[in-house]
Formats: C-alpha cells, sequence, structure tokens
C-alpha cells in the first residue's frame, strides 16, 4: 500500500492520473452509497454502483501493469539513492576523521610545520648565505635550546643560526667566541626520545636526519646507559658530531682538548696535533683522504722540525702505539729523518 501512496505524489503524471482517478471514483461512490443509505434517493445507488464497477474496471486495465512496474522501479532506484548516499556519507565521515588525525599529527609535531617552501622563505627572509650547513644543537643553556635543527653561516663578526623551533628564530655569537672547538665525550643521554619529534617529522626528518648524535651504550656504576659525544662551539653551545663539518669550514676554529682528554706533560704538540685530527677523523668530521693530508703535514713538519733524533722517535713511536698512523708510515717519515741527518 505505501508504494501506492507514494506513486500517488511522486510518480509520474500518468502513474498520479491513474491512481488519482481510482481514488477519487471510488471515493464518490463510498459517498453516493453513504447517502443513498440515509434516504437521499435511488439516483445515489445508480450513482454508487456505477462508480464501483467503472473503478473495478479501471484498475484492470493494462495500465496498472505499467504503473506497477513504475512505481517498484522508483522504489529500487530511491533505495540505490540512497545507499549509493549512506555509502558517500560514510566514505565522507572516513575523509573527514583521517584528516583530523592528520592534523592532530602536525599539530602535536612542532617541525611538521616546516616544509620545502616555508624553508625556502626563511632563508631568505633571515638573509641565510649560501655558504650555510646544515646542524643539529643538542643544547645550549645560555641560548635556551634544546634538541634542535639549524642552519649556520658566518660574516667577519658573526657566527648565526637559524632555529627552526615552534617560532622561527635566529642567534649571532660573535667570531671572537668560536675561534676555539671544544670536545665532550661521554654526555649522558636521559631521555632515548629526545630526537623522536624530528625522525618523524615529514620534512625536517629526512633534511636533518643523518646530523642527529650517535648513541653508544656504556655501563656506568654497574648499571648499563647511553651515552653520545658532543662538540662545544663559544660558551655553551653543543652541537652534534656530524655539525662540526660545516662550522670549521666556515669558521676556521681549532680544536682545543682539556687535561683529561690529553695529557701534554707526556706527549709533544706533534703528538697533540696527530691525536686531535684523529679524534675528528673518528668522529667522522674529517674523511679518510682529508685525515691522510692532515697527518703528512703533521709528520712531514715533526721530521723536519724536530732537532733532537730521540724525541722523533719517541714521538713516531708513540703515534703508532696509538694507532695515529700505521706501521708504513712510520717507517717512510724514519726514513725521511735519516735522509735529512745525511744532508746536514
Amino acid at each position: 500500500m505505501k508504494k501506492y501512496i507514494r506513486g500517488m505524489f511522486y510518480g509520474s503524471s500518468k502513474t498520479k492520473l491513474y491512481l488519482w482517478t481510482i481514488v477519487i471514483v471510488s471515493v464518490i461512490s463510498i459517498g453516493c452509497f453513504g447517502a443513498a443509505i440515509f434516504g437521499a434517493g435511488l439516483n445515489f445507488v445508480y450513482i454508487a454502483f456505477g462508480g464501483s464497477i467503472f473503478a473495478i474496471a479501471y484498475s484492470q486495465l493494462g495500465v496498472f501493469r505499467d504503473v506497477n512496474k513504475e512505481i517498484k522501479k522508483g522504489n529500487v532506484s530511491h533505495n540505490v539513492k540512497r545507499k549509493v548516499q549512506d555509502k558517500d556519507n560514510v566514505h565522507d565521515a572516513a575523509n573527514i576523521n583521517k584528516k583530523k588525525k592528520l592534523e592532530e599529527i602536525v599539530s602535536d609535531n612542532e617541525y611538521n610545520q616546516y616544509t620545502e617552501e616555508n624553508i625556502k622563505k626563511y632563508l631568505v627572509a633571515y638573509k641565510v648565505k649560501k655558504q650555510s650547513f646544515l646542524v643539529i644543537i643538542d643544547s645550549s643553556e645560555k641560548y635556551h635550546i634544546k634538541n634542535c635543527p639549524a642552519y649556520v653561516w658566518a660574516d667577519k663578526k658573526y657566527l648565526y643560526f637559524l632555529l627552526l623551533e615552534k617560532k622561527v628564530r635566529t642567534i649571532a655569537i660573535p667570531r671572537t667566541e668560536t675561534a676555539v672547538l671544544r670536545y665532550e665525550k661521554g654526555a649522558m643521554v636521559t631521555d632515548l626520545e629526545e630526537y623522536k619529534k624530528l625522525k618523524e617529522s615529514f620534512f625536517l626528518g629526512s633534511l636533518f636526519r643523518r646530523f642527529i648524535p650517535e648513541y653508544y651504550r656504556t655501563m656506568v656504576n654497574g648499571f648499563s646507559t647511553f651515552k653520545k659525544n658532543l662538540f662545544i662551539v663559544a660558551l655553551d653551545v653543543k652541537v652534534s658530531a656530524p655539525s662540526v663539518r660545516g662550522i670549521m669550514k666556515i669558521t676556521n676554529c681549532r680544536l682545543e682538548l682539556d687535561d683529561s682528554q690529553l695529557d701534554r706533560k707526556r706527549f709533544s704538540g706533534y703528538f697533540e696535533e696527530a691525536y686531535k685530527i684523529n679524534l675528528l677523523l673518528r668522529e667522522e668530521v674529517y674523511d679518510a683522504e682529508e685525515y691522510k693530508i692532515k697527518i703528512k703535514e703533521i709528520l712531514t713538519g715533526l721530521a723536519e722540525h724536530e732537532e733532537q733524533i730521540d724525541v722523533f722517535r719517541n714521538t713516531l713511536s708513540s703515534m703508532l702505539q696509538y694507532r695515529l698512523i700505521s706501521s708504513e708510515y712510520a717507517e717512510y717519515y724514519m726514513n725521511y729523518r735519516y735522509k735529512l741527518e745525511k744532508k746536514k
């Protein structure tokens, strides 16, 4: 019955005419029959009887089948349309949920605000030089920095850092404070997830991941713990080892070690220089080829300028003992020194 009522209001013009004709004739017939019962006269009986015959005959015409098919088709179409709409609503809801989750991830990770496009804008806006390098600043109490990716560059007076924090900012350090580079071996790692957000960020993660400090496990008072090696620029700007290469290129700073890291009373100045460049090799600041060039310069200087042959031999022996040079290098420069002695 519901489908016929729906057809009366939402069907085609043919369907509406067919159904409404039957309904109207049927209502008139019923009304006339009721009037005849209450004494309206014999004419009303004829009208009621004729209307009934007409309604029954009209409903049995072939038109009824066509209209019935149309109503069923309309119902199926309506149901399909409703299912498609429901499916679209579910799909839209899923997309909205995904978008909300993505927005939550982005808002929770301040590094996700950075893209290749806005990084380029920041580099222009803050007048970062073309000769700039990527660095990781592990910490600085003076400048309130913690686990921060940055760009570094320099001019004649200052060393600059563009800090990519929740809000971009720059710091400028006088070059007079950056002449010396210091080494901090075995800084304690208190949070193994300190660089988690940077690693998970969409753009900065791929850009700065290789500059993040490496951790190594060691025993402290019988307990296993993690440590990292850092370098210190200026007063207390601690940077990761891979960051040092760029800083050294633009500042020409020199590495200095304290007495706990090297016994100067025991070793000569040539040994100290060889030890420092070997340390920079181990920390991957220098590559193997750069190390060869620098160690050759040191050994040549040692052979040519050390006046006492015994001091020369002891220094060469210490370098070999601490694996700063190979036995081939030691033998070569020992022969080189003998040749110089003969010329004298």
